[in-house]
């Protein structure tokens, strides 16, 4: 039985570089989260005109929104969703 190196280490190599992707892709996702936390957070602090609060707070939503999406958080997805409409809602109005 003859083993042929040169295809295992392609093999090797392939799902290390499949395992760096998904870390990657795990490190965007945690930051857009981190970043949609704070630009939610900053509007309750820091006291800005109403285009700018609705500005924040949509971004905001919206980052966490693609976070709960990516990890399928059906109810963080939910209130998310409610808080980017609201948001908008409350803008026009």
């Amino acid at each position: 039985m003859e083993i042929d190196s040169n295809q295992n280490s392609v093999s090797i190599e392939t799902r290390n570089a499949d395992n760096n992707i998904t870390k990657y892709k795990m490190y965007i996702s945690e930051g857009v989260g981190w970043i949609g936390s704070i630009l939610v957070l900053i509007p309750y602090v820091v006291p800005f005109s109403k285009t700018n609060d609705f500005i924040l707070n949509t971004l905001g939503a919206s980052g966490l929104f693609v976070v709960c999406v990516t990890s399928k958080q059906y109810q963080s997805i939910v209130i998310n969703a409610a808080w980017i409409v609201g948001g908008i809602y409350k803008y026009l109005s």
